[in-house]
């Protein structure tokens, strides 16, 4: 038995080398789309159970010699097809080796139990213990409401670990844990929108990011996933600008108002004693001059009694009360609009989607 399968084995080895070789002629050259085509074909041959023409091809697919484009998915379905073959033949060391692969290119590989075999299992759950790396899928567009809605980011440890799952800006600024603890294999985790401080995460770019140690042996592996949020809500109204001084009456008078005030007083005295002059005439009669006098007493006066007043009294009370009343109002004003802009941000919803590369 042990010397069939080892014929079978080596066969599929020479298979693989005699297919690479053949595929460098210009007569078996492939199509464009050879990669999906070959694993096609080697699936049709697995669910024959004619292993021994499936490896072959599979072989091709992962060898470094094949010449066309392979995408992650495809190679880790030919590493997990090729290790479950060669458990069939026997060669169970060989598939773990395929199977690690598998899970080293992506954590979230798993066979399923209604089409594998137990020793196919088996053979993987060892693998699986063997191989420590973490995944996480990428995030989907969402249009998320904080208030009733959660998004859902899916992470996943190849075995039990201690791990930590945060959802962070990438400039660092904002955000918020999810996850700290153990975890073994496939896990969900929902987010509100709402970064540490419970504040709404702002728009701009974010990763996922996911740090995992393992349990059973010293390895430690990460990954994260970019995406991006915006805001949708009602726009915003500016609150009103503080009242400038011009806008206002004049509520304190400095000093130089009580001088002012009595220079005023004096230069109008001045100006009666010059008219008494320009006036004097002995035709008018004494009364003539009489009334310029008066007029610079009285002016004289009144610029004293200004003065004194504006001395002791520089502010003025029906302005200043004017003036706070104005103020109120603009306060008032300003306290409504941001009432009104409280509720249109309590209606942000938050518009997620999956983006490329390390942030701006």
């Amino acid at each position: 038995m042990r010397r069939l399968v080892a014929a079978l084995v080596l066969g599929a080895l020479s298979g693989a080398r005699l297919a690479a070789a053949q595929a460098d002629t210009p007569d078996s050259t492939p199509p464009s789309d050879s990669t999906a085509q070959l694993l096609q074909q080697a699936h049709e041959l697995y669910e024959r159970v004619d292993i021994e023409r499936a490896l072959p091809l599979l072989q091709r697919v992962v060898s470094p010699d094949w010449p066309f484009s392979v995408t992650r998915a495809q190679r880790v379905d030919a590493y997990t097809y090729l290790a479950a073959s060669l458990v069939l033949v026997g060669a169970a060391d060989s598939a773990a080796r395929y199977f690690r692969a598998a899970l080293e290119h992506d954590p979230f590989t798993d066979l399923d139990p209604r089409r594998f075999t137990p020793g196919q299992l088996a053979v993987f759950r060892t693998a699986r213990r063997l191989t420590f790396a973490v995944g996480a899928r990428p995030v989907t567009a969402l249009r998320l409401d904080p208030r009733t809605e959660r998004a859902t980011f899916t992470v996943v440890t190849t075995h039990v670990a201690t791990l930590r799952v945060e959802v962070r800006s990438t400039d660092a600024s904002v955000g918020r844990v999810l996850f700290k603890g153990e975890s073994d294999g496939l896990r969900e985790f929902s987010w509100n929108g709402l970064v540490a401080d419970d504040r709404l995460a702002p728009p701009g770019r974010y990763a996922l990011l996911v740090a995992g140690r393992s349990r059973l042996e010293e390895r430690s592996d990460s990954t994260r996933v970019y995406f991006d949020v915006r805001h949708e809500r009602p726009a915003l109204e500016d609150t009103l600008p503080d009242l400038r001084p011009s806008q206002l009456r004049p509520g304190h008078y400095p000093p130089s108002a009580a001088t002012g005030d009595l220079l005023k007083g004096l230069g109008v005295a001045a100006g009666a004693v010059l008219i008494s002059g320009a006036l004097a005439d002995g035709r008018l009669g004494p009364r003539s001059a009489a009334l310029p006098a008066t007029v610079a007493a009285t002016a004289t006066v009144a610029g004293v009694i200004a003065f004194v007043w504006r001395r002791h009294h520089p502010t003025d009370p029906g302005n200043n009360a004017a003036n706070a009343h104005r103020r109120q109002e603009r306060r008032t004003a300003n306290e409504a609009i941001q009432r009104r802009n409280a509720e249109r941000i309590a209606q942000t919803i938050l518009l997620i989607a999956p983006a490329s590369g390390v942030g701006p």
